[in-house]
C-alpha cells in the first residue's frame, strides 16, 4: 500500500508547531488537515492520556462554538503517538490563516476552570481518565509557542538533496590526470626505442 503523507515526514527533525499535514478535494471544495504538534518527537516527554482526553473535550467544544471558524471545523482529535492533535477544517488553508484561532483556543484551555464539557459517564466512554491540571499545563506551553511562532514552527522540515557537482568535478579531474600520465609513458617508450635504433646503427658502422 502507498505510504500516507504524515509518515513521510522526518520526525527526528520536527519541531513543535502548526503544519499542513494534507489537503483533499471533496466535491468542489478542499479540506485541510493540520498537524498541531505540541511535543517535539523523541525529545519532549509525550502527553499523558489524562491531559490529552481533557484537552480533546475542552478544545473540540471551543472550536465548534467559535463564531468565525466553528462552521469550518470538521474534526479535532489526538495523535496515537501522544505528541499532538489533528485538526481538519473546511477550506484551502495554511497555518498562518488559523494562528489567531489557535492562540485564543489554547489560551482558553490554559485558563480553563469548571467542569470539563462532556465529562460524565452518560456523555463519555471513559470520563475517569482526565487530568485538567496537566491539560492546562500542556495548553499553556503550546500557547507560548504559538504567540511567537517562527517559520520552522509552521513548515515541515524539508530534506535537501546533496549536490553532485563536486563529485563530478573530482571524477573529471581524475580522468584528465590518467590521460596525462598515459601520454608521458608513451613519450618515454618512444624515446627508448629511438635510442635503441641509434645504438644499432653505431654497431653496424
Amino acid at each position: 500500500m502507498e505510504q500516507i503523507n504524515s509518515f513521510k515526514v522526518n520526525h527526528l527533525k520536527m519541531k513543535c508547531g502548526v503544519f499542513v499535514a494534507d489537503k483533499y478535494m471533496i466535491g468542489n471544495g478542499v479540506i485541510t488537515t493540520f498537524d498541531l504538534r505540541m511535543k517535539k518527537p523523541y525529545q519532549d516527554p509525550v502527553m499523558e492520556t489524562g491531559s490529552i482526553h481533557a484537552l480533546e473535550h475542552i478544545i473540540a467544544t471551543y472550536l465548534r462554538n467559535d463564531k468565525m471558524w466553528g462552521h469550518k471545523i470538521i474534526y479535532f482529535g489526538p495523535m496515537g503517538c501522544r505528541t499532538g492533535f489533528y485538526l481538519i477544517m473546511l477550506g484551502d488553508l495554511i497555518p498562518e490563516d488559523i494562528l489567531p484561532l489557535l492562540e485564543r483556543t489554547f489560551d482558553y484551555a490554559a485558563e480553563f476552570e469548571g467542569d470539563i464539557p462532556g465529562a460524565t459517564p452518560k456523555e463519555c466512554g471513559f470520563c475517569l481518565d482526565m487530568d485538567l491540571e496537566m491539560a492546562k499545563y500542556d495548553a499553556a506551553l503550546y500557547y507560548n509557542l504559538l504567540i511567537d511562532a517562527k517559520k520552522a514552527n509552521l513548515r515541515y522540515p524539508v530534506v535537501k538533496e546533496r549536490k553532485k557537482t563536486e563529485s563530478k568535478a573530482k571524477t573529471t579531474k581524475g580522468k584528465g590526470t590518467t590521460k596525462k600520465t598515459s601520454t608521458k609513458a608513451s613519450e618515454k617508450e618512444s624515446n627508448k626505442k629511438s635510442e635503441e635504433v641509434v645504438e644499432e646503427t653505431k654497431d653496424k658502422d
